[in-house]
């Protein structure tokens, strides 16, 4: 009774807002079993989906699960006023995650020597948020900022060839995409079967109409000269 129990409640399909919430992630308070350790989700509100990284929070703002990655902003954007930017902190990501290639870094500067900051640095003022400064990894003025700071935080971003920013905030607000890692689901998809992960032998699943297997569920031909 408890694997029949275990088999249907993987199927039970989850939203978040607009996201269908499926393999290897899943909304705390569901069966654990229907994602993979790691990739708990928080629906704040029944409006979007919520990752923790490194003790920050990030809204997934798209699912590509063809790719095997999200968009994600740090949730703190949407808990201060429009314009400023928020209290981050640097990303630091785990083997769950990679960021692509594509992406730019936001350098967000704090308890500078404001009676020494050159001209120059002074165009990177930003008016709120409690950040003093902010520019891209690849200003010429970054070195600087640098020598005259106590404090910097790095923040990922996406940045369209040629875009000269001006918003730092809608920046930070637009996000970036990361990559994740996770045993992979197409065999057991394309077999019938829904992935999920089995805690009791701490291995991924495919919870088939008969019964968990390993990888797959198997068709008659297989099943006839292959045991799971």
């Amino acid at each position: 009774m408890k694997r029949k129990i275990e088999k249907e409640n993987v199927r039970v399909r989850v939203r978040c807002g607009q996201h269908n919430i499926t393999y290897p992630f899943y909304i705390i308070g569901q069966n654990s079993s229907c994602g993979y350790p790691g990739f708990e989700l928080n629906c704040t509100n029944n409006e979007y989906p919520v990752l923790q990284i490194a003790q920050n929070d990030y809204v997934v703002d798209q699912f590509y699960y063809n790719n095997r990655s999200i968009r994600v902003f740090n949730a703190a954007v949407l808990s201060v006023e429009t314009g400023c930017l928020p209290q981050i902190r640097n990303l630091s990501l785990d083997n769950r995650f990679s960021l692509v290639n594509e992406s730019g870094e936001l350098v967000l500067f704090k308890n500078c020597s404001k009676n020494n900051l050159s001209r120059e640095l002074l165009g990177y003022r930003v008016e709120c948020g409690g950040w003093e400064l902010a520019m891209l990894r690849g200003d010429e003025e970054v070195g600087v900022a640098m020598e005259e700071c106590e404090k910097n935080v790095v923040a990922p971003v996406e940045v369209y060839g040629g875009e000269e920013v001006r918003e730092y905030r809608e920046l930070v607000r637009r996000g970036f995409v990361l990559n994740w890692t996770a045993s992979d689901c197409s065999v057991c998809e394309k077999s019938g079967g829904r992935c999920g992960f089995q805690y009791a032998s701490y291995r991924f699943m495919c919870f088939c109409p008969d019964r968990p297997h390993f990888r797959s569920c198997r068709s008659k031909l297989v099943r006839e000269n292959v045991v799971d």
